[in-house]
This record gives C-alpha cells, sequence and structure tokens, in this order.
C-alpha cells in the first residue's frame, strides 16, 4: 500500500488529535467521538488520515487496550490510510506504546513506516508520498514526543536529542529533491517551545485560548527543520483550547482542531486539513461539522 499523488489534485491529510476514547463500554462521548471521526473523513475525502496523539485515555482505565482495539476497529471502517503518533495520555496506565504499535498492526490500511527508529519506547518513523512516476514528492515525519518531563524541569516531555539525530540524518537521505516550494512536514503532539515564539512574534492565524503546553527543554529540533529548508509545516496537537497557525521564519506551526468529545475545551470539534499542491504552497485550514 503505497500513498500516491493523483493527478492534478492535492494531496489531502486529515489530521484529527486528542481523541481520548475511554472506558469500554463507552459512553454517550465516546460514541460522538467515534461519529465525528467518520463524519470529518467523509467530508473532507483525504489522502491520508494522521492522528497526534492522545487516542485514548489509559489513566485509570482497567483495560485501554480495549479501547485502543475499539479506535482501531473505527479506523478500518474509514477505508483511508491512517498514521498514528501517541501524546501523554495514551500510556500513563496499563499500557505500553510497544504494546499500541503491535496493535496497530490491525490497521488493514496502515501507512506504511520508513526509517523507523525507537529510543525509549517512543517511535519516529516517515511516510513516503510518492508522485505519478514514483518518485518520492513529500516526506511527512511521525515524532512520538513522549508524556511527563523525565528531568522535572517542566511538565512535558520534550523531543529526545536521538530524535534530533534521526531527523538530521534521514532528512539528509532525501536531501536530493528539488522543487520550488517547500514539500515535507512533520507531526508530532505536545508543540515544539518555538510555538511560543510564534505566537508572540509570528504571523498568525486562529485562535489562543489556553497556554502553549510547550516543554521547557529544548533539544532544537526547530533548528533542524529550519536547516534543512524543506519543512513546510509542525502539526501539534495536545493544547485543546488553541487551533491557531503561527508562520515563523518560514514554517508553519500550526495546531490541529481537539476531534474528541471525551476531554476539557470550549472550542468546537473539528479537525485540521493539509494539501500539498504541486504547484503551489502547502495549504491548511481548519474543518468542523456544518450546523
Amino acid at each position: 500500500m503505497e500513498l500516491r499523488l493523483k493527478e492534478n489534485n492535492p494531496f489531502k491529510i486529515l489530521q484529527l488529535t486528542d481523541l481520548h476514547i475511554g472506558s469500554v463500554p463507552f459512553d454517550q462521548y465516546d460514541s460522538r467521538t467515534f461519529q465525528h471521526i467518520k463524519e470529518m473523513t467523509e467530508m473532507t475525502n483525504p489522502d491520508l488520515v494522521v492522528i497526534t496523539g492522545d487516542l485514548i485515555w489509559s489513566e485509570g482505565v482497567e483495560h485501554p487496550e480495549k479501547s485502543f482495539q475499539a479506535l482501531l476497529d473505527e479506523l478500518n471502517a474509514l477505508h483511508t490510510p491512517v498514521a498514528i503518533t501517541y501524546g501523554n495520555h495514551d500510556t500513563e496506565e496499563g499500557v505500553t506504546r510497544s504494546a499500541l504499535r503491535e496493535m496497530e498492526a490491525g490497521l488493514h490500511l496502515l501507512a506504511p513506516k520508513k526509517h523507523e527508529h525507537i529510543v525509549e519506547d517512543r517511535a519516529s518513523y516517515c511516510l513516503e508520498v510518492l508522485d505519478q512516476q514514483g518518485e518520492v514528492a513529500h516526506i511527512l515525519y511521525m515524532v512520538d514526543s513522549g508524556a511527563r518531563d523525565p528531568l522535572e524541569i517542566g511538565t512535558y516531555e520534550f523531543v529526545h536529542p536521538d530524535q534530533v539525530t534521526w531527523f538530521n540524518e534521514v532528512s539528509t537521505y532525501y536531501a536530493s529533491r528539488e522543487n520550488e516550494w517547500k514539500q515535507d512536514a512533520l507531526f508530532l503532539h505536545i508543540p515544539l517551545p518555538e510555538y511560543k515564539e510564534a505566537w508572540a512574534e509570528g504571523k498568525v492565524s486562529g485562535q489562543k485560548r489556553e497556554p502553549i503546553s510547550s516543554p521547557m527543554v529544548n533539544t532544537g529540533l526547530f533548528t533542524s527543520l529550519l536547516l534543512n529548508g524543506n519543512i513546510a509545516g509542525v502539526f501539534c496537537g495536545h493544547d485543546h483550547d488553541n487551533d491557531f497557525v503561527a508562520e515563523y521564519h518560514g514554517i508553519q506551526l500550526c495546531f490541529g482542531k481537539v476531534s474528541g468529545f471525551q476531554c476539557y475545551g470550549e472550542l468546537n470539534r473539528g479537525a485540521r486539513m493539509i494539501e500539498f499542491h504541486p504547484q503551489e504552497p502547502m495549504q491548511t485550514y481548519i474543518v468542523e461539522k456544518k450546523a
């Protein structure tokens, strides 16, 4: 199963985030989330669905793997390729990231992972989007941003230095591609520290209704993205009441749109769309269910 561009059409990515599926048996909020996933996919007809973390609750849940399996069953019904990275709530209790990754194999259209790298049970990998000639057109980097800060300097974990090294090595592997526009993107759960600077100094659109929950420790991934020169945007979740985009030094730092009903947040539930066009810059925008 390959991700491929269609003739004269953009490559469309539907970003869902912070689903927070709860305990089995599910309540009305989880049922609304499952319905929301289906509606967003039908409305946008994406080429790929990317879920950027906090797919489930695990803390206080007796069998979080059952909740995750139920979510996988819902995703299989979409008949659309899916890619996943994890958040701070997915493995707080009762299940590990490696166990969740093993369960991912049950996704019939799991997007094929390239250059997978695991450090401290956190996986980074790439997705290749091919053009009609079979050449690599876009690289989508998926980075597991962790959970709690092990150094206890801040609240949330930082991108591991080994993951930054991985990005530098893998992006160098793909560096020979040439295009007028930036062609690649990076997805993770916890926003990079530069999101705070981007909100204060960048060209901003969208809403910020809560403090940006970035790690206090900065391991330099954003600098590597700048040096790479081919990253059009970074897409995260985590903060349910933020959905802004801030262009910062030529890279769009984007929050997704909270997609789950079993969690806090005053913003309307929705999703973020990302479009890569053959002869235009990357475009991104929010989608919500029409009243």
